[in-house]
């Protein structure tokens, strides 16, 4: 049995995945740890795809009939395996020498069994720390985001990420991001996986707040590293992904403070986020262009009223708590 079952979902990043597989090898044979590379194909129809991954390194592929979104993809590759640990992996990170000896002893150590999810540093291609660890979300949180209003709270909020000082020695966290976060097979399998209602964003923000309900902790691991590019398949439409990262923003909420507040807060993405958005990109201080913004709240809207235009969520048939 391997150490670490490793899943990378990819969707249109191929040569990236294919760099991932291969760092990723090459970090596990320098610790000592062994994995099983389990690499979920989204959205790549090139024959060649699996012949690349296979050249970077061992890996079990499996190929999709169609875009499952990134919740249940994963779902895929970590049902695949057996080891009693599982790091989920974004096709652009690549992973640092020492990080998965660090990250699974952590989680072997009988000090830290209460700790389920650990999440590493991250940086980004010029080896600068990026924000990657955060306490839970809050009711609050949930609003001041959608008002613009989290960028002028965010050294004291600390949400959605906390400030790069906190990010200088390793903690206890709410949450670590899914670009690379390592689980115990255990408690995912308890939690019954990634809930397959988020199709993209907010499922690791769940696990880890599904985790916390059990009592297991999430812990930012300072001394493991990888690097993340970041945005790059979300990149390829920032429109589209910009409506599946409200209409996550709203699942979240209903599945976590309920129906009501659910639809508080979509009055309030709808009133005062959009509005602002567009104003934003119009003068040019948004990574979404004024196009990008009209086009997300419109595929946005035909969602909550006819059901369309964004990939429908899959059923959970997960035990909530």
């Amino acid at each position: 049995m391997p150490d670490v079952d490793v899943v990378i979902v990819n969707y249109k990043s191929a040569s990236h995945t294919v760099k991932c597989v291969a760092a990723l090898h090459a970090a596990a044979r320098q610790d000592g740890v062994s994995v099983e590379v389990h690499v979920v194909n989204n959205g790549d129809a090139r024959a060649e795809f699996e012949t690349e991954v296979h050249h970077a390194g061992e890996a079990k592929v499996t190929t999709n009939s169609e875009n499952l979104g990134f919740a249940a993809a994963s779902n895929v590759g970590a049902r695949a395996g057996t080891a009693p640990f599982i790091l989920f992996l974004n096709p652009d990170a690549l992973v640092h020498l020492g990080a998965l000896q660090a990250l699974t002893s952590f989680l072997s150590d009988t000090r830290n069994g209460q700790v389920g999810i650990v999440g590493p540093e991250v940086c980004n291609s010029n080896g600068a720390t990026v924000p990657s660890c955060s306490r839970l979300p809050s009711r609050f949180d949930l609003i001041t985001r959608s008002m613009g209003l989290h960028a002028l709270l965010h050294k004291k909020a600390s949400y959605p990420y906390a400030p790069l000082d906190d990010h200088a020695h390793s903690r206890a966290v709410g949450q670590v991001m899914g670009a690379a976060l390592m689980i115990r097979r255990s408690l995912y399998e308890q939690l019954g996986g990634f809930d397959e209602r988020f199709f993209l964003y907010y499922e690791d923000v769940d696990i880890s707040a599904r985790a916390k309900a059990v009592g297991a902790e999430s812990y930012y691991l300072k001394d493991a590293c990888v690097t993340h590019v970041g945005r790059i398949s979300s990149s390829q439409d920032a429109g589209f992904s910009l409506a599946l990262h409200v209409r996550s923003r709203l699942t979240y909420a209903g599945l976590h403070f309920g129906r009501l507040y659910q639809l508080f807060l979509l009055l309030v993405c709808t009133v005062i986020e959009f509005p602002a958005r567009l104003l934003q990109a119009m003068l040019g201080k948004s990574a979404v262009g004024a196009r990008g913004v009209l086009r997300a709240y419109k595929l946005l809207a035909l969602n909550i009223f006819s059901d369309t235009a964004l990939p429908k969520p899959r059923a959970q048939t997960q035990t909530q708590y």
